[in-house]
């Protein structure tokens, strides 16, 4: 039992040596920032359509919703929409009452449609079709199938640019940057455009650019935007 107690506190006095040490000797460290923005070009568009309609008699508003959803189903075929690039969502009808005397007011009812649009310079032919085909809301975005390998490209040349500014902050103090303690990323992508269209307005997000892809509308690019928060070792 003696013996036992030795050994415990033995180690009791090395870690707490070791502890001591730790605080008196605390590792030096450099903490900055690498931020690297990547532009790329979209290739698709992303349309976002809601269909709404409202009337006290439920089966009416439901009837006038259903006949939008065949309009702009009937779209697939006039502009050639691929397979799985054309999705409806499923009906949602609502109760809804009036704010101040909180009693039946209407139904609403509500479908959203989701296309894909591959081919860039038909963004006016899909804008006609989808506002002249029923009273709908639209909304757009422009993607990249590229996207994912892009964002990893950029994460690296991030955590790069945050090892040269580390080197060279260590070196203007006459030191150098070792083994790295933390690593940590924070992705900001920024689409540049998404607009919202009705029937009765059309909202361009940016103004033209040199590059254009239609007769009223330009894209512009994608920004990708990656920033890696790193830390290294002082030697």
């Amino acid at each position: 039992m003696k013996s036992f107690k030795k050994i415990v506190f033995s180690l009791i006095l090395l870690f707490g040596s070791t502890a001591l040490a730790a605080e008196e000797n605390p590792i030096r460290s450099i903490s900055v920032t690498g931020t690297i923005e990547t532009k790329i070009a979209p290739d698709h568009v992303v349309w976002s359509i809601t269909l709404t309609d409202t009337h006290q008699d439920m089966l009416t508003a439901k009837n006038r919703n259903d006949e939008k959803v065949k309009a702009v189903v009937a779209l697939r075929d006039k502009l050639n929409i691929g397979e799985g690039d054309f999705e409806t969502d499923y009906i949602s009808i609502s109760r809804v009452n009036e704010r101040n005397t909180n009693t039946f007011s209407h139904f609403l009812v509500r479908r959203n449609v989701t296309i894909r649009q591959r081919d860039l310079k038909r963004f006016d032919e899909f804008l006609d079709s989808l506002v002249s085909s029923a009273e709908m809301e639209v909304r757009f975005s422009f993607e990249s199938s590229q996207i994912h390998q892009v964002r990893a490209e950029t994460r690296l040349k991030a955590l790069k640019a945050a090892r040269d500014k580390a080197t060279a902050l260590a070196e203007a103090v006459g030191a150098k940057i070792g083994r790295v303690l933390t690593i940590n990323e924070h992705p900001q992508v920024d689409t540049r455009q998404g607009s919202i269209l009705s029937n009765s307005a059309f909202i361009q997000s940016r103004p033209p650019e040199a590059d254009l892809a239609t007769d009223r509308f330009v894209p512009g690019a994608i920004t990708v935007e990656m920033t890696v928060y790193a830390t290294f070792e002082l030697e």
